[in-house]
């Protein structure tokens, strides 16, 4: 039986990662701090009610020793490293992106230190995000594009990814995807799209009469959590380490999102609802994150399976009922 650890288990894409091991027949531990979110707890019991229970090690990602013990303890066959500090650009502030950089940093340096000093064979897959692009003129985003970000969460991942270089270069097996948006039901409030459905789901049950977004041109390519999930996966099981670009190729605006969002809910003119204040954007991207997801299609065989506009319907859907599937 394989054995594989998820740091941040009960956020979204840790929570479907879970169910795809543990499905696999994985013996499966889950990383947790000692602080969790509303949403985490949420998907923690959600989870309970569908028998998934992984086994949970409480462990401080940011402090060396415990990491080390953590995996000294376990030996994973295989570490997913999804857990990570972010905030939205409305929450962005020097404070935050000063602690965000330095923590998800410290965190990844920690676990690819332990596996080195460990010894073990251990294969890591990291987390790693479009916004390491989000500072460059390049309109399709894939492996060879050169890193370039004007956010701290990008550059926090470019280190990361230079770490992962570095390691590899060690004999470490680690590789890093390279997400593109994905979302689902279990997304927390922060996040554009739950914010929309849920604003969007209490206008409709007359609990509110409207709220604020800080653009709606920018453009995403968004896809469905599961399906990145399973692509980190596939990640694990091939020889050779690498980078790989998981997205799906299709741009959309924040304004698609909200089309769609409301005519499932029959609001004919959302204008009436929703305010547009750019003093929410504090943060200055790259408005075309759009990526090629061809690499990993050839070499992993993988593929995103949800089209935009059932990926939509399914968290409207989910909210109205209140299910995290």
């Amino acid at each position: 039986m394989k054995r594989a650890i998820i740091t941040g288990i009960f956020g979204q894409d840790g929570s479907y990662l879970c169910e795809i091991l543990i499905e696999k027949g994985y013996e499966v531990y889950g990383i947790v701090g000692k602080d969790s979110s509303k949403n985490s707890g949420q998907i923690k019991l959600y989870l309970a009610n569908k028998s998934i229970k992984p086994k949970v090690y409480s462990c401080n990602i940011y402090h060396y020793d415990e990491v080390f013990e953590a995996i000294r303890k376990i030996k994973p066959h295989e570490i997913f490293h999804l857990a990570a500090k972010h905030y939205s650009s409305e929450m962005s502030s020097y404070a935050n992106d000063r602690l965000l950089y330095l923590d998800n940093v410290t965190a990844t340096f920690n676990i690819l230190s332990a596996i080195k000093e460990c010894k073990y064979s251990t294969k890591v897959i990291l987390a790693g995000s479009c916004l390491m692009f989000d500072g460059s003129n390049t309109s399709l985003q894939d492996e060879k594009t050169p890193f370039q970000s004007v956010s701290f969460y990008g550059l926090a991942k470019i280190a990361e990814q230079k770490l992962a270089e570095f390691f590899r270069n060690m004999g470490v097996f680690v590789s890093m995807a390279i997400l593109y948006n994905h979302e689902s039901p279990r997304r927390s409030s922060n996040f554009v799209t739950k914010k929309i459905v849920r604003n969007l789901v209490q206008i409709c049950k007359g609990e509110q009469k409207g709220f604020s977004l800080g653009s709606i041109d920018v453009i995403k390519d968004w896809g469905y959590a599961k399906d990145y999930a399973y692509g980190m996966w596939l990640m694990a099981q091939v020889d050779t380490p690498a980078e790989y670009v998981l997205s799906t190729g299709t741009k959309r605006t924040i304004k698609d999102f909200i089309d769609l969002a409301s005519k499932d809910l029959g609001i004919d003119n959302w204008t009436d609802y929703i305010n547009i204040d750019k003093k929410l954007l504090r943060r200055s991207n790259n408005l075309h994150l759009v990526g090629n997801p061809l690499f990993a299609k050839e070499k992993l065989g993988w593929n995103h399976t949800m089209k935009f506009e059932e990926l939509v319907s399914l968290i409207v859907q989910c909210e109205l009922s209140e299910s995290l599937d």
